[in-house]
C-alpha cells in the first residue's frame, strides 16, 4: 500500500508520520519507567521495532500513530494517533508524550487534533483509549479531552479502563 500519512498542524504543535531521526527520542522515552503503560521501559532493539511498527501500521493499515513535535523544531515529543493492534477489540486513541512536555497543554492539544484528524481522514469517528487502572495522567488526559469511561475490559490478559472519546464529525 502506498500511502501519505496527512500532517497535522495545531498552534503548537505538527503530528507527522515517524522518520528514522525520531529513533533517539523514541528512546529516552522508552527508558523513563513511566512508559511502562505503553510497553516500556525498551532497550534500543525493542525501541527499533516500536519505530518499525508506527510506520508499518501506517503502510499495511492506512492509518496509525502521528509523532508529535513542537512546531518549528522537527524534534519527536510524543505521539498520538490510531493504534491499531490485529488483537484489539477495536482501534483505540493511543498517546503519550516525554515528561519534558507534560503539564503545558500539549498532550491534550496533541489528542484533540488526532482525535479530528482521525474522523475527517479516516472516519475513525467515536475511539475508545484504553487505560491502565492505575494510570491516573492518562485517565485525566482522556478526561479533560471529553472521554468518559465505558466499561472495564480485559485486554491481553490484563484489566483496562476504556474511555470512550466523543463523537467527532467524519469528513
Amino acid at each position: 500500500m502506498n500511502v501519505t500519512i496527512p500532517t497535522i498542524h495545531t498552534d503548537r504543535l505538527v503530528l507527522r508520520g515517524p522518520k528514522i531521526e525520531d529513533f533517539e527520542p523514541l528512546c529516552e522515552y522508552f527508558q523513563d519507567p513511566r512508559s511502562a503503560f505503553n510497553g516500556g521501559p525498551l532497550g534500543q532493539n525493542e525501541v527499533w521495532g516500536v519505530l518499525l511498527k508506527n510506520m508499518g501500521q501506517w503502510h499495511l493499515l492506512g492509518h496509525g500513530l502521528w509523532h508529535i513535535t513542537e512546531a518549528g523544531a522537527d524534534r519527536y515529543i510524543g505521539f498520538a494517533g490510531i493504534f491499531h493492534p490485529r488483537d484489539w477489540p477495536e482501534p483505540e486513541l493511543g498517546y503519550g508524550i516525554m515528561a519534558d512536555f507534560e503539564g503545558k497543554g500539549l498532550a491534550s492539544e496533541a489528542v484533540i487534533a488526532a482525535r479530528s484528524a482521525a474522523a475527517a481522514h479516516f472516519g475513525f469517528d467515536h475511539l475508545p483509549s484504553y487505560i491502565a487502572p492505575n494510570n491516573a495522567r492518562s485517565k485525566a488526559l482522556a478526561e479533560r479531552t471529553g472521554a468518559v469511561f465505558e466499561a472495564e475490559i480485559e485486554l491481553r490478559g490484563d484489566t483496562a479502563h476504556l474511555y470512550r472519546h466523543p463523537k467527532q464529525e467524519a469528513a
